[in-house]
């Protein structure tokens, strides 16, 4: 199945990606990381509803927590799939979803969704996201 992100692997720093203030955003060696309660987003052309899965690696700090959520478009519906708690080394986590018929693009959302205020502590890696299903 083929990678409906771009840049997934952050080998290509933020190339196809924009953040909501870069100034917290950095990436190193190939992945990224993300500073308290700042976010980077991707929008995805799906041009249909059905089943997909989304997959990524992550890693945080202690006290930081990490999120990637997919929101639908023209609809809004919003599913918050993966999740990393504080103080976790590299995993892998993954989710199946199904959207709706009618969904023109998924926007790809990652987030550093606690953390001490100017800390960075939530990192990202090898995002992927395949349609399993129409």
């Amino acid at each position: 199945m083929p990678n409906l992100i771009k840049n997934g692997d952050f080998s290509q720093e933020g190339n196809e990606w924009t953040a909501s203030n870069p100034d917290n955003v950095f990436y190193e060696s190939g992945y990224c990381l993300i500073g308290s309660w700042d976010s980077i987003h991707q929008d995805v052309i799906i041009n249909n509803g059905g089943t997909f899965k989304l997959s990524a690696k992550l890693k945080t700090e202690g006290g930081f927590g990490s999120k990637v959520s997919v929101e639908t478009v023209p609809s809004g519906e919003k599913f918050d799939l993966l999740h990393a708690s504080g103080g976790q080394d590299w995993f892998l986590d993954e989710k199946t979803f199904t959207v709706q018929e009618g969904t023109l693009k998924l926007i790809v959302t990652l987030q550093a969704a606690d953390g001490l205020s100017g800390g960075k502590g939530c990192y990202f890696d090898d995002l992927k996201l395949s349609r399993e299903s129409k």
